[in-house]
């Protein structure tokens, strides 16, 4: 009889153990070709942040894991891959989060390429690296560009509105210009808002003054280029701040950083191969739908899609190796907590940022999708980013900024035809009409 209760006894214990063997093996053990959904959402455990777990847990979110049929890390343009050598160890982040040339000890300008290709992961600053990088990718790497951006709230019930902005992007003559790059965004739907928008004009070194002018009271209002990064625009759920990985975006001075580590993630992507991009005449290259026909289509916009309305419907989950940093700012009424940002190895693609109230709780979950984009002659070719999603998680609700990936959508990398004169007070006023 002891024998036998012995047995008894014994195996649920060895059975509660080889179950939880099982459930431990299963964690991040993830193939190409796996569906996963709130059946198996133990499979992504560390591959992704808490809220995208949360999002698969909850059926809001049904992950199609891939594999890309590229070297991602490949997918740059000439002049990155002409200058990466050139730049390594060239320039250095100081005290403000600015870039300061090694050999002269200045602010550096005219920068060629990225300004750190192969970052040291042993080195405190990683992570201004890594976001000077992405600055680049925003803002230079495609030379003069000119796109439509369109924006869309998303309740549980479907869209609620949409924006659409035309957007001009120019970098700037370091030899002729005391900043260095300049934005230009205007409203062009709906008829209301048409018209209204901003024009910035960036210095790249963080305590050196830009300007930005903005419509108000049927008068141009000039002011700082430093905006409140944390606080939502029309009602939506993006911030400024929000459009990346980081801090504060336009006071890189007050962003506090630190790398929290590297690890295995699943990264989205909207697709498993590279788009080919056409070249025109011109030398201009246009990313957007209307050349490509590269959509995104979101959740209400799929009859069959049982998740939320505002995620996108056809992505595909890469395995991936990324760095994960958190950012703070020292600003005086910051919206924002501690967030904490992944960040891709190799495509410098920001992937995901938590983003936390003061008090460290969790508040928004912000994801950028991925896709892979090249001429035929191998010249151009880039990994960007289609769109960014954000979910406030106490507010039930959405922000999905599209892009250029919709019906109509244009995005001209290398846009030939962009003036100077454009991004002057009186330019803004001419244009905005």
């Amino acid at each position: 009889m002891r024998t036998s209760t012995k047995r008894i006894v014994g195996l649920p214990v060895i059975s509660a153990l080889l179950v939880g063997l099982l459930f431990t093996v299963a964690r991040g053990e993830v193939q190409p070709g796996d569906v996963i959904d709130r059946s198996n959402v133990q499979k992504i455990e560390g591959l992704v942040p808490d809220f995208v777990q949360e999002w698969v847990k909850n059926g809001e979110l049904t992950m199609k894991i891939g594999k890309l049929n590229y070297d991602s890390r490949e997918f740059w343009p000439a002049e990155v891959k002409d200058n990466w050598e050139s730049n390594k160890g060239r320039y250095r982040i100081d005290s403000a989060n600015g870039m300061i040339d090694v050999k002269t000890g200045q602010p550096a300008r005219g920068i060629k390429g990225l300004p750190f290709p192969d970052p040291d992961p042993n080195d405190p600053s990683l992570p201004q690296m890594l976001l000077w990088n992405r600055q680049f990718h925003e803002y230079f790497l495609e030379g003069p560009m000119h796109e439509s951006h369109y924006w869309i709230s998303v309740t549980r019930r479907g869209p609620e509105k949409t924006l659409m902005m035309e957007n001009l992007t120019i970098p700037l003559n370091p030899e002729k210009n005391d900043c260095d790059f300049a934005h230009l965004t205007v409203f062009r739907e709906p008829f209301n808002m048409a018209g209204v928008g901003t024009l910035a004009i960036y210095a790249l070194y963080p305590l050196k003054d830009g300007i930005r002018y903005t419509p108000e009271l049927r008068r141009l209002k000039r002011m700082s280029h430093r905006i409140s990064g944390s606080d939502v625009h029309f009602g939506f759920d993006n911030a400024p701040d929000d459009c990346w990985a980081g801090g504060p975006k336009t006071d890189m001075e007050d962003g506090v950083y630190r790398l929290i580590g590297e690890r295995d993630a699943l990264v989205p992507y909207i697709s498993e191969k590279p788009r080919a991009v056409p070249r025109n005449e011109k030398g201009e290259i246009d990313i957007g739908y209307a050349k490509t026909g590269l959509a995104v289509q979101l959740g209400y916009e799929d009859p069959s899609w049982q998740g939320a309305p505002w995620h996108p419907t056809d992505l595909v989950w890469v395995k991936s190796k990324v760095w994960v940093i958190e950012s703070r700012s020292k600003t005086l009424g910051y919206a924002y907590g501690p967030c904490e940002g992944w960040i891709e190895q190799g495509t410098f693609l920001h992937c995901y940022k938590r983003v936390t109230d003061p008090s460290g709780s969790l508040w928004k979950g912000v994801y950028w999708p991925g896709q892979a984009v090249g001429t035929k002659d191998g010249r151009f070719r880039l990994v960007t980013n289609c769109g960014w999603y954000t979910v406030d998680m106490r507010r039930n609700h959405a922000s999905a900024a599209v892009g250029c990936y919709r019906k109509g959508g244009y995005h001209r990398a290398f846009a030939a035809d962009l003036d100077e004169s454009l991004f002057t007070q009186a330019g803004f006023v001419k244009f905005a009409r």
